[in-house]
């Protein structure tokens, strides 16, 4: 069964995703103790984007 939080807010676009480095692995949540299995790194703007398995959208920012 999908999760709700699947249908909650706005999808990325094609272009937004198209530039995304999806990589496997674990990250912590900075909102509850859930862990994301996956995150996206935007080579462009140096961010690092991951969701929860509770929703909570978490983001980094490198600097460069």
């Amino acid at each position: 069964m999908p999760s709700i939080n699947e249908f909650i807010g706005p999808k990325p676009t094609q272009d937004q995703v198209s530039g995304l480095e999806k990589i496997i692995g674990s990250k912590p949540c900075a909102k509850c103790e859930l862990d994301s299995t996956e995150y996206f790194w935007d080579p462009n703007n140096f961010i690092m984007t991951w969701t929860c398995i509770g929703g909570h959208n978490n983001s980094l920012k490198v600097n460069g």
